[in-house]
C-alpha cells in the first residue's frame, strides 16, 4: 500500500475515533445531569455524630458506653451510678458509612427494654449479656433477677459466679421460677410504697427476662405489664426479651415507659432516624474477669464482722432523746435501731440457735460504745441454761467488765427477774418525784432542765422472759403487774425493755395482758424460728436464714418490714476483748462491778461482801446465813437482839443445814472479842461432823472459848445454861442435829430447853440449830403453839404446804430447789429467798 492510501485510512480512524469521543462526553453530560447534587449536609452529620458519641460518653460514662471488644479484662470496674436516669448502650447507629456514634436507651431510674425477638437469635442473647454486663460493673446496690423460658438458661450462663456469690439470683426458667421473681418484685413495690424512707433510699432491682416460658397465660402476661407500670416510680426495671404478640388475636399487653426494640424494622430504635448495629456478647475472657471481681468484691463487702458496728469514737453520744444503735445491714446499707418514744421496748423471737443471743450481743456492745455510764445502765437477764451475759462481767481470766451494766442474772431464778422488774419500778418512781419538783413531764425535760441529776437511759434485756410468767401463780402475777407497768410508763421515764424468746403464746399468766403489754412493744425482730413476734398474716420470717433477721417498727404487721443481715458477735471475740479493756479503762473512780447473780453457782462465806466488814463493837451480832435473791444479792442475816425468839433454826434433811450452821458460827464469832463470847457445839449427827470441825477450828484459831459438848454431856449443859448465863458474855448454844437431841435430853431436858428458848435471848443465851425435820422441831418446841419461840428460820428441802402451815402462812409459795432456802424472821415479817452458804464443793455432792 502506497504511503498515500496509509495517510488516507490514519485520518479516517482518527475522524472516527474523534466522533466516539464526542458521543461519550455527550452521554457523559447527560449522565452528570441526571445525577442529584452533592449532599451539602454530609459534614454536618458527621460534626452531629461526633457530638452525639461526645455526649454519650458523658451521660453513660465508663462500662455503660464503651465498645467491650476494646476494654481490657484488668480494667477495674466502676460502680458510680450518674446523676439521673441511667442510660446503657445497645448498639451503633450508622447514619453514613464513615459516621456513627453509641445508641443508648433510658434504664435504670427511668424505664424499661423491650425487645421484640428473643434469646434464641445470637444477637438478642449477645445484646442482654452486653446490657448486664454493663449495668453490673457500673451501678452499686442493684438486685439482679434472671429469667430464660427459651433455652433453659444459656443465655446467662456466664453469670455462674454472680450467682454463687448472691449477687444475682438462679435462673428462672419455667412459670414457677417467673411467677416466684414476679411475685418478690411486686411484694419489693408494695414494701416502697408504705416504707418512710423514700424511693431514692431503694436498691434498683432489675428483671432480664431472655425469653417467656412456653404457653404463658395472659394472667402473667398482665402482671409483667401491671409491675412495668408501677415498677419506675420504685426503681423496679425489665429487660424484656420476646415480647411480641403471637398472633393477630393473642397480643401483648401494652408496657409502659418502656423503649422498644424492634429487630425487623428499618430502623429498630424509633427514636433514632438510622440504620443500627446490636451489640454482641462480651469476650468470655472480660466477662469472667468482671465477673469474678466482682463476686469477690461483693463477698468481701457482705462479709460483716461486729466491729462494722461499732462507732470510731467511744461514748460520745447523749441518751437524752433516746438510744440508738447499728445492728446490722440491708440492701439499703446500715441498719440502725432506736430506743425512743416511737420504739421505746423490742419485742425480738426466734428458735434455739436461731441467733437471739448474737444479736442482743451486738445490740449491747453497740450501745456500750456509743453512750457511757452516765447515758446508759443496763441490766441483763437471761432465764435458759446459757451464758449469754456473762461476758459482760469481770471473771478469774478476764478482770475487766463493761461499765454500764448494773446487774446480770444467768439462769436467774424467777424471783430473782421479779425482783429486777420491782426495782425498775421503784426507779421509775424515784425519777417521777424529781419529774415533778423540776415541772417537767419526760426524762428528756429533766436532763436538759437539771443536768446535775445522774438519770442514764435505762435497759433492761430479759432472754428466754417467758419463763417468768410460766405458772399462773402469785410469782408470775407479781411479773405482770410489774411489767405492765414498766411497758406502759417506761417511755417517759427512760426505762425500755427488750424481751427475747422462742413464743409468746401459751404463757397463761400473759393471756389476759398481752395487749396492754405488747401492744407498747412495736419494734419486732423477727429470727429464724420465730413464733408470735409478728402478726398471724406476716409470714416474712418463715424462709430467712441464720444470720438474717425481719425488722418491723409496726407491732408486726405485713407491709413494714426490712430484711436484715447482722454479724456473728461470737466470732469476733478479740475484737470484743478489746473493746471491754477499753471501756473498763476508761471507767470513773468508784465505778463498781456489775452484781452476779448465778443461778447455778454457790455461794460462799468467804466471798461475802458484808463479812470481811464484821467486826467487834457492833450494836448486835449478826448471824449470815446466805445470799438475797435480789437485785443487789444482799447478805441475808439475823440480828441476835436480846429480845424473846432470837434463835435460829435450820430446817430440812440436806446437809447444807450443818454448812449453814457453821457460816453462822463463824460470823459470830468475827464480832466478839476473845473471851467476851462462849460457844458451846453439839456435834449429834454425822452428816455434821465436818461442818462442826470446821467450826471448831475457826473457834480455835481466832482464840474464842468454846465448848465441844458430846450427846452425854448435852443434858447437864442445857440444865446450867439459864444459871449460868451473862448478858455481857453471850452464849451461843449450836446444835448440829438438832433433831436427835430429844431422846439424850429426855423429858427434863427439853423442859429445860424450852425454858432456854422462851428465856434465852434476854439473858444472852441464843440457840442455833440444824433440824433435819420439821415434825421433830415442832416436838422440841413443846408444839406448834410455841412456834413464836424461834423467830429466825431457814428452810431447806421441806414441802411448801407443809412449811406455810407451821409459820401460819397457807398461801407460802414455796417450791423446794437445790442451791436455794427461805430465810423467815417472824418478828421483821419477812420472807426472802436466798441462795445459802455453803461449803465449797457441797452441790456436787447433793441434790437438795
Amino acid at each position: 500500500m502506497s504511503w498515500r492510501s496509509a495517510l488516507e485510512r490514519a485520518v479516517g480512524a482518527f475522524r472516527e475515533a474523534s466522533a466516539h469521543l464526542d458521543r461519550a462526553e455527550d452521554v457523559i453530560a447527560a449522565r452528570s445531569a441526571s445525577l442529584p447534587a452533592p449532599d451539602a449536609s454530609a459534614a454536618e452529620l458527621r460534626d452531629l455524630c461526633f457530638r452525639l458519641a461526645s455526649a454519650a460518653a458523658y451521660t453513660a460514662p465508663g462500662w455503660l458506653t464503651q465498645v467491650l471488644s476494646e476494654v481490657d479484662p484488668d480494667t477495674p470496674h466502676r460502680r458510680d451510678v450518674p446523676v439521673g436516669p441511667l442510660y446503657v448502650r445497645v448498639g451503633t447507629a450508622r447514619p453514613l458509612p464513615d459516621a456513627h456514634f453509641p445508641a443508648l436507651v433510658p434504664l435504670l431510674g427511668q424505664g424499661h427494654l423491650v425487645i421484640d425477638g428473643d434469646a434464641t437469635d445470637p444477637v438478642v442473647a449477645g445484646l442482654l449479656q452486653s446490657v448486664l454486663l454493663r449495668v453490673l460493673a457500673s451501678v452499686p446496690r442493684v438486685r439482679i433477677s434472671l429469667v430464660d423460658g427459651v433455652t433453659l438458661g444459656q443465655a446467662f450462663t456466664a453469670c455462674a459466679p454472680l450467682v454463687a456469690a448472691g449477687i444475682v439470683s438462679r435462673t428462672a426458667t419455667d412459670h414457677i421460677g417467673l411467677d416466684t421473681i414476679l411475685s418478690e418484685a411486686e411484694e419489693h413495690v408494695r414494701d416502697a410504697q408504705v416504707a418512710a424512707e423514700g424511693a431514692a433510699e431503694l436498691p434498683y432491682r432489675l428483671i432480664v427476662i431472655a425469653g417467656l416460658p412456653p404457653q404463658l397465660g395472659t394472667g402473667t402476661r398482665t402482671r409483667i405489664a401491671a409491675l412495668a407500670h408501677a415498677g419506675p416510680r420504685y426503681r423496679v426495671h425489665l429487660v424484656l426479651a420476646g415480647w411480641r404478640d403471637r398472633s393477630e388475636h393473642d397480643r401483648v399487653p401494652a408496657v409502659d415507659h418502656a423503649t422498644h426494640l424492634r429487630l425487623a424494622a428499618e430502623h429498630p430504635l424509633e427514636e433514632i432516624a438510622a440504620p443500627l448495629v446490636l451489640d454482641p456478647a462480651p469476650p468470655a475472657r472480660l466477662t469472667r474477669a468482671v465477673y469474678g471481681r466482682l463476686a469477690e468484691t461483693v463477698r468481701r463487702e457482705s462479709t460483716l464482722d461486729v466491729e462494722t458496728l461499732l462507732p470510731g469514737e467511744r461514748w460520745w453520744a447523749s441518751s437524752v432523746d433516746g438510744l440508738s444503735t447499728v445492728v446490722g445491714r440491708d440492701e439499703r446499707g446500715p441498719v440502725t435501731l432506736s430506743f425512743d418514744d416511737a420504739t421505746p421496748h423490742w419485742l425480738i423471737g426466734g428458735r434455739t440457735g436461731g441467733g437471739k443471743t448474737v444479736f442482743l450481743l451486738d445490740v449491747l456492745y453497740g450501745l456500750a460504745a456509743r453512750y457511757g455510764p452516765r447515758e446508759l445502765a443496763l441490766y441483763l437477764l437471761d432465764f435458759k441454761e446459757g451464758v449469754s451475759f456473762t461476758e459482760f462481767t469481770p471473771s478469774d481470766h478476764d478482770p475487766t467488765w463493761i461499765p454500764q451494766v448494773r446487774a446480770v442474772g444467768v439462769e436467774s431464778d424467777r424471783e430473782y427477774g421479779v425482783a429486777v422488774l420491782a426495782e425498775l419500778r421503784r426507779e421509775m418512781s424515784r425519777r417521777a418525784t424529781a419529774m415533778k419538783r423540776a415541772g417537767v413531764t419526760r426524762l428528756s425535760e429533766l436532763r436538759k432542765r437539771r443536768p446535775d441529776l445522774e438519770t442514764p437511759r435505762v435497759l433492761a434485756v430479759i432472754d428466754e422472759f417467758h419463763v417468768l410468767f410460766q405458772g399462773n401463780d402469785r410469782l408470775a402475777r407479781q411479773a405482770v403487774a410489774h411489767l405492765e407497768e414498766l411497758a406502759r410508763k417506761g417511755r417517759s421515764y427512760g426505762v425500755h425493755l427488750i424481751l427475747a424468746s422462742q413464743t409468746i403464746s401459751g404463757v397463761e399468766a400473759l393471756y389476759d395482758k398481752k395487749d396492754s403489754i405488747f401492744g407498747q412493744f412495736p419494734l419486732r425482730v423477727a429470727l429464724p424460728g420465730a413464733k408470735g413476734v409478728l402478726d398471724v398474716l406476716n409470714n416474712s420470717a418463715e424462709t430467712i436464714t441464720l444470720g438474717s433477721a425481719v425488722v418491723n417498727h409496726s407491732g408486726g404487721v405485713a407491709g413494714a418490714d426490712r430484711l436484715i443481715r447482722f454479724p456473728d458477735a461470737t466470732a469476733g471475740a478479740e475484737i470484743l476483748a478489746g473493746l471491754r479493756r477499753e471501756l473498763w479503762e476508761r471507767r470513773e473512780a468508784g465505778n463498781a462491778p456489775p452484781v452476779i447473780f448465778a443461778g447455778y453457782a454457790e455461794q460462799h462465806l468467804d466471798d461475802d461482801p458484808l463479812y470481811p466488814s464484821l467486826g467487834t463493837g457492833g450494836r448486835r451480832p449478826l448471824a449470815l446465813v446466805g445470799r438475797s435473791v435480789d437485785v443487789g444479792l444482799s447478805t441475808v442475816s439475823f440480828p441476835l437482839d436480846p429480845v424473846p425468839g432470837r434463835h435460829i433454826a435450820i430446817l430440812g434433811p440436806s446437809a447444807v443445814g450443818a454448812d449453814i450452821l457453821e457460816a453462822v458460827v463463824r460470823s459470830l464469832s468475827r464480832q466478839h472479842a476473845p473471851g467476851h463470847a462462849r460457844f458451846l457445839l453439839v456435834p449429834l449427827v454425822a452428816a455434821a461432823d465436818e461442818a462442826a470441825d470446821a467450826a471448831v477450828a475457826e473457834l480455835t484459831a481466832a482464840g474464842h472459848d468454846h465448848t465441844v459438848v458430846t450427846a452425854a454431856a448435852l443434858k447437864e449443859t442445857v440444865a446450867g445454861l439459864l444459871a449460868e448465863a451473862d448478858p455481857d458474855r453471850p452464849t451461843h448454844l449450836v446444835l448440829f442435829g438438832g433433831d436427835s437431841a430429844a431422846p439424850v435430853l429426855e423429858n427434863a431436858g427439853l423442859a429445860d430447853l424450852r425454858a432456854v428458848l422462851k428465856q434465852g435471848p434476854a439473858r444472852g443465851v441464843h440457840v442455833l440449830g440444824w433440824w433435819r425435820g420439821l415434825r421433830r422441831f415442832i416436838d422440841d418446841l413443846g408444839g406448834s403453839q410455841h412456834r413464836e419461840d424461834v423467830a429466825c428460820l431457814v428452810a431447806l428441802n421441806l414441802p411448801g404446804t407443809d412449811l406455810g402451815g407451821f409459820i401460819g402462812d397457807i398461801g407460802l409459795d414455796w417450791r423446794p430447789r437445790t442451791n436455794r432456802a427461805l430465810a423467815i424472821d417472824r418478828h421483821e415479817g419477812t420472807v426472802r429467798l436466798c441462795v445459802p452458804f455453803v461449803a465449797p464443793g457441797r452441790l456436787d455432792e447433793e441434790t437438795l
